[in-house]
């Protein structure tokens, strides 16, 4: 394919210097495996667009609302219709997924996960776990940062600012784009060097997961004064990048605290599930093994069976990417219910 761009950059009537600089974009943009767009007409050509204002087209295309957090605040979720989830999906796939993260980042990267994640943060007892998370992860990461990926990348201006458009809802990330995690661990990339170079300073681990900070190190190297340190550290890197922590779901785990990494229980021995997991899984399956499953669901005013079947199973898969052992039982006894 490449050849035969090149060969038509050769063949059309601009002058030598335009093509030397149009051969040299086309050049760049296939060593790193991305496709070659020219010019915003030939984006639109590509997915099939017929607009003047790409970001009327992406509100046109997106179903907005808000959903209820835990902490009785909202979050803002915009739902790409087919579409325009197609076009994401293809920017997604032939684009930002060519483009290398750090390899902190274990959120939404393929061959890692939570699993990977906890485990960067096994040590031998004593040990300690500092962690928090970013205040409005996506909606902080702004259009202008985008479109300085997409330059990054190789793209025109022009054409970053489209692809920027087509990526974006209210000139920030969206939570719901099927792009906007690959993007975040993109532009996040610089801060996890900073934070890495932290922690090969101080002699402890990090890592993170989508908006998942984590630091640990042995008890030796884990002094107060170096936590509150760490802390600073950490706040004033991410506000350089218009970025804050979420206080209240900031903590440092240590001595006999049970510490947990992005949901999972970290010990000396290894990375297990949570009990209370297990209790919950156990007792459903339980009551569905004495009672019946339609009898359990009636008396508890559940969802339907074939929710209620999905969401067991995903219990226990989420069981069995730690524990495989334990998961598949609790597969098999979920699969021997009466369901009919």
């Amino acid at each position: 394919m490449i050849k035969q761009v090149l060969h038509n950059i050769e063949l059309s009537d601009i002058c030598e210097e335009e093509k030397r600089k149009l051969i040299h974009y086309a050049e760049q943009l296939y060593s790193i495996h991305c496709p070659v767009i020219f010019d915003v007409d030939q984006l639109l050509l590509l997915f099939e667009i017929k607009v003047d204002e790409l970001e009327k087209f992406v509100t046109d295309n997106t179903n907005h609302y808000f959903i209820s957090k835990r902490n009785g605040k909202s979050r803002e979720v915009w739902n790409p219709n087919y579409k325009l989830k197609a076009i994401q999906k293809w920017i997604l796939k032939n684009i930002l997924n060519n483009i290398e993260v750090s390899n902190c980042s274990h959120g939404f990267v393929k061959n890692k996960s939570i699993l990977t994640n906890a485990q960067v943060h096994l040590h031998q007892e004593p040990f300690w776990v500092f962690s928090t998370d970013i205040k409005d992860f996506f909606p902080s990461i702004k259009k202008n940062e985008i479109k300085k990926i997409f330059m990054g990348i190789g793209y025109s201006e022009s054409v970053s600012e489209a692809l920027c458009l087509l990526t974006t809802a209210n000139e920030s990330l969206a939570q719901g784009f099927p792009t906007s995690p690959a993007i975040s661990n993109i532009f996040f990339r610089k801060i996890d060097e900073e934070f890495q170079q932290v922690a090969s300073k101080f002699s402890i681990r990090y890592s993170r997961y989508a908006d998942d900070i984590t630091f640990s190190g042995i008890q030796n190297n884990g002094s107060p004064s170096l936590v509150k340190k760490l802390k600073r550290i950490i706040s004033y890197t991410l506000s350089r990048y218009n970025l804050y922590i979420n206080e209240t779901k900031t903590r440092l785990m240590k001595n006999k605290d049970t510490k947990i990494v992005t949901g999972l229980v970290v010990t000396s021995q290894g990375v297990r599930v949570p009990q209370r997991y297990i209790r919950m899984i156990n007792k459903e399956i339980y009551y569905c093994q004495k009672f019946g499953v339609n009898e359990h669901l009636k008396y508890h005013g559940l969802i339907t069976i074939a929710n209620y079947k999905g969401y067991l199973i995903g219990l226990a898969r989420f069981i069995y990417m730690v524990d495989s052992i334990k998961g598949a039982e609790l597969i098999k006894k979920i699969q021997d219910l009466d369901w009919n």
